[in-house]
């Protein structure tokens, strides 16, 4: 037993005092209230109890990186769940997951797991930062246990360190085995190719298969989606080279990948597959994407090296983009790029260097859903409504989906549900006071958020749109068109818009909506439609029809961030303001000639332009010469790259006389050109290099040592990194010294990322690497499961853990340590307790009854036993053959009454006195 603060017992004296002062009236009052006294005190000095426990904390630790079997999680669960379901009361059970991160999926606690939901990237094992962070969650001096769940494949710092600092804790390491299986496993263990080759110049891509046992297999090597090489090749069992040759014919950046097959079946068919990219140097060309081609042409004959492609075949990503010099949009609808495409596009020309010259046309700018987009910053000119050049005012209702399905969250504590509010925000905040405006959430039945109201007298209306939750259920579209329209009907403008907001898989009751639409439209009102979804969900064919059927747009995106671009872009169609389709004549001025290096005169009249406005800082080189005096050549230097714009339709039937101009094809592309910029290239005395080895790109910059360079400031490293699906990510690095003529650094590169790398000098001018990547995850790369057991062992060994064949035993294995019990919430409890039957004994003497009662049952069993022999007598069986006995003479009996018991006048005086004290205490 120990004290935490033994001076609190010097106020027993007090007590003590006080209890001889104020001593109680009875006995058993004094006991009690000396007993109170005696635990307040002893729990003021914070007595506590030493006792040996196990009850501690097991923390478990699970791999969830890609090279664990595809139902990894689903089996690690299961052991943690039986784990979970064998743990003693007294015991905290956590869980850690690592991949390329480290998650905390459940603190040390006495609850459930309810599995893995942290986002621990899975193209690494970072197994020591996980025991590290276990380690962080146990309380020191504790019983404490980790188990592993993995296939004890790890990157980053080694395991061993961590498991050393467990070891110093006492904190053993058991694990548990969970593997893929490795036999038989056909794969490419190494691919090379020189880092980068001048145009026309012959290359070789050399690699290395590991084949478990002698076989024929069937090799293809693709160049993109052209095929270089393939074929069949008998490989011996073990390492085997081959070699494929191929011809750099175009500048920029060549995607190779490589495809080996063996004849029986794979457990790793991913490390069968490698990527490389190989850098070649020259001239690249320009990326025109479009829907029609017309620009493309023009710009060839202009003599532009150009790469067409429509819409549809368009590559975003990170190596096609750095295979060129600068990206053309001809009237291409932002939908074409998708977000992840216009966020890719809009790094590399911030962050690389590259070039963006965007055309107009119906499908462009605004009007083509680039409001508001990752492309809206990049052009020098802004696309908002504005009240002074709109020619009609607009009603606009709109119709949200609530139901159940929008609860589903989306990242960073918001829902779809408060996206699609912020999306009907949008439409308000793009509104005029001429507009009119009106919100309904609609489940299974129409509820009205904000009635059609001038824009101007909307007051509070953004706060309650932003305030609509998911109410379960599904959106009944009849419901929805029927109760919207029926808001139109009292409107003022011309323009009658509904923007029909449901999911693409829960859209239903329908009814009669063809009726309905078809009325609507005789009064003047339009249906768009955005689907949160792909046109291939359950219910997509019926939206389709809607929006078709109400004469609008009609839009699906699986991305509930897109709403708000979706339905700007939506509500600048139904404006049409934002395309003029009528001739202007144009003036190109001075400014042309910073851009083109040269002037243009006499141009005609452009047959129709898209309707933007000049950003401050931006270079206006044509201009419209009607009302508007619109932009129609416009440029800027954004980031490290250039961005310009020609908002008049290039090839279309809102061309207009312009199309016939002798010097048209020569000024767009002189446009094309100055995006493009000047090709990147080093000052003079230095030579950059970069070198992929053991997943780190190796960046130097090597001095000429006979004439070195002036660096007064160092250059820096910018690095952009993108990943199929997600935003590239943008970081900045500093080249250190290795030696007095080399500057180097270090870029890692992870999974399945491809890095592009470009060195900014202190006065402005760049140049970019050829990107790299790595030939697949490194999670896959061949290995025998013998080596992470052996790792795991190794750990085990050296915290004095164990291989766990059945994991839920361990609580048992949780060493014994001393733990201190405090009692002072017992001692309190219990003071507590005796104070009340101090109370009780006071008010009622309940208390005092105790012994009479005692002494009363006493006596009561003493007579009880007198009386049992007479009674065993008279109950005792008469003799079979009995002889007769002379009758005793009789005996007089006492005349006077017996006394009763001693007992019973014991029990009267107790209870008599009792209620005697009682009516002194009370005064009754």
């Amino acid at each position: 037993m120990t004290l935490s603060n033994p001076a609190w017992l010097l106020v027993a004296i007090p007590l003590a005092a006080a209890l001889v002062v104020w001593r109680p009236a009875g006995r058993i009052q004094l006991v009690l209230r000396t007993i109170s006294f005696a635990l307040i005190v002893l729990a003021l000095a914070g007595l506590a109890i030493r006792l040996d426990s196990r009850a501690g904390t097991l923390v478990v630790v699970t791999d969830r990186s890609r090279s664990m079997p595809a139902d990894g999680d689903a089996r690690a669960k299961e052991i943690i769940d039986l784990v979970s379901s064998k743990r003693p009361s007294d015991n905290d059970l956590g869980v850690v997951s690592f991949g390329r991160r480290t998650a905390v999926d459940l603190v040390p606690s006495k609850g459930g797991f309810g599995g893995f939901t942290g986002d621990v990237g899975q193209d690494a094992s970072s197994l020591g930062e996980a025991v590290d962070e276990a380690l962080s969650l146990m309380p020191a001096g504790s019983p404490a246990r980790i188990l592993v769940i993995g296939d004890g494949h790890w990157t980053g710092s080694d395991p061993a360190i961590a498991a050393v600092r467990a070891a110093e804790r006492g904190i053993a390491i058991d694990y548990r085995m969970l593997a893929r299986p490795a036999a038989g496993d056909i794969a490419i263990a190494r691919i090379d190719a020189p880092q980068s080759v001048a145009k026309g110049e012959a290359l070789l891509v050399s690699a290395a298969i590991v084949s478990p046992v002698p076989q024929e297999v069937a090799i293809e090597l693709r160049r993109g989606a052209t095929v270089v090489a393939a074929g069949r090749k008998s490989v011996p069992a073990g390492t085997s080279q081959i070699t494929l040759r191929d011809r750099a014919d175009v500048a920029g950046t060549l995607a190779y990948t490589l495809t080996v097959k063996g004849t029986g079946a794979d457990p790793i068919p991913e490390n069968n597959r490698a990527r490389l990219l190989v850098g070649v140097r020259g001239t690249k060309p320009l990326l025109v994407v479009s829907q029609t081609g017309g620009l493309a042409s023009l710009l060839a004959r202009g003599g532009v090296d150009v790469d067409a492609r429509t819409g549809q075949n368009a590559d975003w990503s990170l190596e096609s983009l750095s295979s060129h010099s600068a990206v053309v949009l001809e009237d291409l609808p932002a939908s074409f790029l998708g977000k992840n495409g216009m966020e890719t596009l809009a790094a590399w020309v911030k962050e690389s260097g590259g070039g963006l010259l965007m055309t107009g046309g119906p499908s462009s700018f605004g009007a083509g859903g680039y409001f508001k987009s990752p492309i809206d910053p990049l052009l020098p000119v802004s696309m908002e409504l504005r009240r002074e050049h709109r020619k009609f005012a607009l009603a606009i209702v709109v119709a949200l989906d609530r139901s159940g399905s929008m609860a589903v969250g989306v990242g960073g504590g918001r829902t779809k549900m408060d996206l699609a509010n912020q999306a009907a925000v949008q439409v308000l905040d793009m509104l005029s006071p001429i507009d009119e405006f009106g919100v309904v959430a609609v489940d299974s039945a129409p509820h009205q958020v904000a009635d059609l109201l001038p824009v101007s007298d909307q007051g509070g209306v953004r706060g309650k749109i932003l305030a609509i939750k998911s109410e379960g259920g599904g959106i009944y579209v009849y419901e929805a068109l029927a109760y919207a329209t029926r808001m139109l009907m009292g409107a003022r403008a011309e323009t009658r818009h509904v923007i029909l907001f449901a999911d693409a898989a829960d859209a239903e009751e329908p009814g009669e909506y063809r009726e309905l639409i078809e009325k609507a439209r005789m009064a003047n009102m339009t249906v768009s439609v955005v689907g949160l979804g792909t046109a291939t969900d359950t219910d997509a064919e019926l939206l389709r029809d809607v929006a078709k059927r109400g004469g609008g747009q009609v839009y699906f995106t699986s991305d509930p961030g897109e709403l708000p671009r979706i339905f700007a872009q939506d509500t600048m169609i139904v404006a049409r303001s934002t395309f003029v389709d009528t001739p202007s004549d144009v003036a190109l001025t001075g400014g042309l000639m910073s851009i083109a290096g040269r002037s243009f005169t006499g141009a005609p009249a452009v047959g129709g332009y898209n309707l933007t406005y000049l950003k401050d800082g931006a270079l206006l080189a044509g201009v419209t010469r009607d009302d508007q005096a619109a932009p129609l050549v416009a440029s800027w230097q954004v980031g490290l790259g250039r961005a310009a714009v020609w908002t008049g339709e290039v090839d279309g039937k809102h061309t207009g006389a312009i199309a016939s101009w002798p010097l048209y094809g020569d000024l767009l592309a002189s446009l094309g050109r100055w995006a493009a910029g000047e090709e990147s290239t080093l000052p003079p005395g230095m030579a950059l290099t970069q070198e992929l080895r053991g997943g780190v790109d190796r960046i130097e910059l090597q001095l000429d040592p006979d004439a070195p360079p002036s660096l007064a400031e160092l250059p820096e490293l910018v690095v952009l990194r993108g990943e199929p699906g997600k935003a590239p990510r943008s970081e900045k690095r500093s080249l250190r010294w290795i030696d007095a003529g080399t500057l180097a650094a270090d870029v890692p590169v992870e999974g399945s990322e491809t890095v592009l790398s470009t060195l900014v000098f202190p006065n402005g001018s760049a140049s970019s690497m050829t990107p790299v990547t790595l030939p697949y995850s490194p999670e896959f790369a061949p290995s025998s499961p013998e080596e992470g057991a052996a790792t795991l062992a190794r750990l085990a060994k050296i915290t004095g853990g164990r291989e766990r064949a059945t994991p839920a035993e361990i609580w048992r294995d949780l060493p014994k340590k001393p733990r201190m019990i405090d009692l002072r919430s017992w001692l309190v409890l219990l003071a507590m307790l005796l104070l009340l039957l101090e109370i009780l004994e006071r008010r009622t003497g309940a208390l005092s009854l105790v012994p009479g009662a005692l002494r009363f049952r006493r006596g009561v069993a003493e007579n009880v036993e007198a009386e049992a022999p007479e009674k065993k007598m008279a109950k005792a069986p008469r003799a079979t053959a009995a002889v007769p006995v002379a009758a005793p003479p009789p005996v007089a009996a006492p005349e006077s009454k017996p006394a009763p018991p001693a007992s019973e006048s014991s029990l009267g005086d107790a209870l008599k006195k009792a209620r005697q004290r009682a009516k002194d205490r009370t005064g009754g």
